[in-house]
């Protein structure tokens, strides 16, 4: 009698309506392709924050966790494994708008594309951020980014929404929003009026690859605050970047840090992958190599 090699378990957690529920119309294609290596379980989300729930509570006795949607989903289900202590490996279907974790893990944007992907990558170890009891996986940041994020997530989840993105954030630098910000990494304490403070683990902000140096299991949280900043100035950012050269601007600094506390007056917003997490101040911290996810790093 032939051996027969079980297959491992995968548990598929998608985001119905992600991608104008374009994985809804491709869910058969999708669990078909899977199901080549896993033995496959498909829970669909049916809330906001189902998608952690699922995470945390059903990944026992799974080899495999996919989070299918777009990065706010990916945000929930790193949020439910985080809180296990046996995680499965994370995979990811793209299936946003900007998908910027996606793009940082060199995961292709196509579904089907994504699947075969998956089945052929071997999982890597990358580091985790954590906000007070929160994780996240791209970025976190206060400010114009939390403020923008918020309103667009209110008006649009169309495919206008890069260019959304960036018509709001020339109507914030043009109002009064500056504040006062303290931080304080290992080495050195920064203190600035400033209208953003960014920190960075990803290469990717609304689509656009900003941070093209950072990687996953860099060791280190890249912690950039954008201090007053006009139309000229957003200009001349943005030539630099369509120039492939790095960002160079006395109203930008750039920090490196393994874990910070951040403080504002007043207290700002906290954006962490595009989800609202609370006000400053808060502890940040990274977990290097945390988790493992089929990507390339």
């Amino acid at each position: 009698m032939d051996n027969v090699i079980d297959k491992e378990k995968l548990l598929l957690i998608y985001n119905p309506i992600a991608g104008q529920e374009l994985i809804n119309r491709m869910l058969s294609d999708i669990v078909i392709s899977l199901q080549e290596r896993w033995d496959v379980t498909i829970r669909p989300t049916l809330r906001q924050e189902h998608a952690e729930q699922i995470a945390y509570e059903e990944s026992g006795g799974y080899n495999v966790v996919v989070a299918a949607g777009g990065d706010g989903t990916i945000h929930e289900v790193v949020n439910g494994l985080m809180r296990l202590d046996r995680r499965p490996v994370l995979g990811i279907l793209p299936a946003g708008t900007a998908n910027d974790i996606a793009r940082t893990l060199q995961i292709p944007l196509d579904l089907l594309e994504a699947c075969e992907f998956m089945k052929q990558e071997l999982p890597q170890a990358i580091d985790i951020g954590r906000c007070g009891t929160r994780y996240f996986v791209n970025f976190l940041g206060v400010g114009l980014i939390s403020t923008v994020s918020s309103e667009i997530k209110n008006e649009t989840k169309t495919y206008l929404k890069h260019f959304t993105y960036y018509l709001k954030s020339l109507q914030y630098l043009q109002e009064d929003h500056l504040f006062r910000t303290m931080i304080k990494t290992e080495t050195e304490t920064i203190e600035k009026e400033a209208v953003m403070v960014y920190v960075a683990k990803g290469m990717s902000l609304a689509g656009i690859e900003l941070f093209t140096e950072n990687k996953m299991n860099s060791g280190y949280l890249e912690v950039i605050v954008v201090e007053n900043i006009g139309l000229s100035e957003i200009v001349s950012v943005m030539s630099s970047y369509l120039r492939r050269e790095p960002f160079q601007h006395k109203a930008i600094s750039r920090h490196k840090a393994s874990s910070l506390t951040l403080e504002c007056n007043p207290a700002q917003i906290i954006d962490t992958d595009g989800e609202e997490n609370g006000k400053t101040p808060v502890d940040i911290k990274l977990l290097v190599g945390a988790l493992h996810v089929i990507g390339r790093i």
